[in-house]
């Protein structure tokens, strides 16, 4: 118990050090730090809120691909998976399925016959159809995506800074009095450290989830692949 107590006590002092350290920083420091604590801010909110945009992504998905493999005509896959508008699967199948049966009415209006080269044709259409959607919908997932990369890749730098910074000052103060004294150069070695540490901060849950988020949308991204080739491929089988 004894040991338990020591410890709270010395992560209260820890605790209150830090602020102490904050408030007595340099102009410069403290605007780094503003800088690093705005960026973890956003970093975070971008997070929760793609999470939650990936997670209705990822079930929705996984919805419409159990649909789309277990149902050979692509009239029923559109009608059953019509509610799925949160899956930029579904979305690349509805534009690519749309193209088809809008081409192919048009065609039969005109008294064109869905045969032989045309059947190339209209899979040409299809497939560029799927493949703006597909850019479309990843655009739409990349969104805020860039920040965390920058974040993720910035923060330490602008910690090494502030860290590069206080050592400078720390040396400076080091040549005006003649000696190294603890009392001298603590509160600049202080400014070093404390920016190190929210760049870190800042940093470290930015790239964690920069790389998770990155890794889904190239799961959609393979997936849509795979529905518009199989959807092509079924085009061509049965009209040929």
């Amino acid at each position: 118990m004894v040991i338990n107590l020591n410890f709270a006590a010395a992560s209260l002092t820890t605790g209150l050090n830090l602020a102490e350290t904050v408030k007595n920083s340099s102009l410069l420091v403290n605007i780094m730090l503003f800088a690093l604590l705005a960026a973890s801010v956003v970093s975070l909110a971008i997070i929760a809120v793609k999470s939650i945009q990936y997670r209705l992504a990822a079930i929705e998905t996984a919805k419409f691909v159990d649909i789309f493999w277990k149902n050979k005509e692509a009239q029923d896959v559109a009608a059953k998976t019509a509610t799925l508008t949160k899956s930029p699967v579904a979305a690349v199948f509805a534009s690519g399925y749309t193209e088809f049966k809008d081409t192919k009415e048009c065609w039969e209006d005109k008294g064109i016959v869905l045969v032989g080269g045309k059947v190339d044709e209209i899979a040409a259409n299809v497939d560029r159809a799927m493949r703006r959607e597909t850019h479309v919908r990843i655009q739409l997932l990349e969104n805020g995506l860039s920040f965390l990369a920058t974040v993720a890749t910035a923060s330490p730098f602008i910690g090494l800074f502030g860290t590069v910074y206080g050592i400078m000052n720390a040396f400076q103060e080091i040549g005006k009095t003649g000696s190294a004294t603890l009392g001298s150069i603590a509160p600049h070695l202080s400014d070093a450290l404390v920016t190190t540490a929210f760049g870190l901060i800042a940093a470290i849950p930015a790239s964690v989830a920069y790389n998770y988020l990155n890794a889904r949308l190239q799961k959609f991204e393979n997936e849509a692949l795979n529905v518009a080739a199989e959807f092509l491929n079924q085009i061509k089988r049965s009209n040929v």
